[in-house]
């Protein structure tokens, strides 16, 4: 796990998680990957649910799942060798799975946008800054040319970028890292979704430029007040920006609660393993502490608890008992079954 700097942050207190009307309701879904070697189940029954306007940090380690569920959503996945095998996926109760090809290009970058971590692999090299950002007005608001340069002109100096009317002229290789990431805010907001996933999208940055474009996000979401979903494995970033955290592990959520929360009483072995693989101020020990193994291959997972083999606490029946994500305190789930039982408390200390 890479992280922010140095001592845990203090997670942001907003308004109560779940409070609102869902916006987005996950149930259940099932994104497979049929290949040579066997059946990668690389989203195994996740559920969630994002209220108007809240975010929800997903976070976990690479190769747990994270990113296919948001390219599940948008419904994305490369057919073959994926394909989504079951659940619901409900915007404001509209049922996206069942959603014609037409229709789901309405949603696509209109009600849900996404920003991607590399935007140099995301914006089109040979077209400029401006036209990549007014194509989602042509399509979506059926504007004239005119009006969608000034609305692509107003919303990259919304994104705080200097000399608006030079960048719409430049081309992706013309611009830093941090002006491309503005650039792909830009692009995914023009539209003013009412969902933004965010994918990783400060890791190619660095650290000053994370602070800003995590700021630009905060004062985006005020202003427009629109969901996020913001996918990372950096638990400074969760609590800078979320209201509510699930944690992802080999294609099952494992623990999700309110951030406050979930910093204060991790009711995960996994969640306090990654809390304490995170570099502390006064820390006594020179090297931090680390999970012992590897997410497992999705072809083949471990039988009973998927984190059993990594975990400290196993005990006989964790090798054979495949838990549910149940609650354990108000508004708090977990998938073990020993914090289930109360057969042990975990602590960040």
């Amino acid at each position: 796990m890479s992280a922010s700097p140095a001592a845990s942050p203090a997670p942001r207190a907003r308004s109560t998680p779940g409070a609102g009307e869902p916006l987005l309701v996950v149930k259940d879904l099932k994104t497979h990957f049929f290949t040579d070697r066997g059946v990668a189940r690389a989203v195994d029954g996740v559920s969630f649910a994002i209220p108007a306007g809240s975010t929800l940090g997903l976070v976990g380690e690479s190769g747990c799942g994270k990113s296919v569920t948001a390219l599940s959503i948008l419904r994305l996945i490369a057919s073959p060798p994926g394909r989504v095998m079951g659940g619901s996926i409900h915007l404001e109760g509209k049922d996206l799975l069942a959603c014609s090809e037409d229709e789901i290009r309405q949603v696509r970058g209109n009600q849900i946008s996404m920003i991607f971590q590399e935007p140099m692999t995301s914006l089109n090299p040979v077209f400029t800054i401006g036209e990549q950002i007014m194509e989602a007005l042509l399509l979506h608001r059926k504007v004239s040319h005119q009006e969608a340069r000034e609305q692509a002109m107003d919303m990259l100096r919304r994104v705080k970028i200097p000399s608006p009317d030079t960048m719409l002229e430049q081309y992706p290789h013309q611009i830093s890292g941090g002006m491309r990431q503005r650039a792909m805010i830009a692009m995914a907001l023009v539209c003013r979704p009412k969902l933004l996933i965010a994918d990783e999208p400060t890791t190619a940055l660095d650290v000053t430029i994370q602070a800003q474009i995590l700021e630009l996000l905060e004062e985006l979401q005020e202003e427009f007040g629109m969901s996020i979903l913001i996918i990372t494995h950096d638990l400074g970033i969760v609590a800078d920006l979320s209201d509510a955290v699930a944690v992802m592990y080999a294609g099952q959520i494992v623990e999700h609660a309110a951030t406050r929360e979930l910093f204060a009483h991790p009711q995960h072995p996994y969640t306090l393993g990654l809390f304490h693989s995170r570099p502390r101020l006064g820390a006594k020990k020179a090297r931090l502490e680390v999970i012992p193994g590897v997410v497992p291959n999705p072809i083949a997972f471990p039988s009973g608890c998927r984190f059993h083999p990594r975990c400290g606490y196993v005990a006989e029946d964790c090798r054979c008992t495949d838990p549910a994500l149940q609650p354990v305190a108000p508004g708090h789930d977990s998938r073990c079954l020993r914090v289930q039982r109360k057969e042990i408390e975990l602590s960040r200390s």
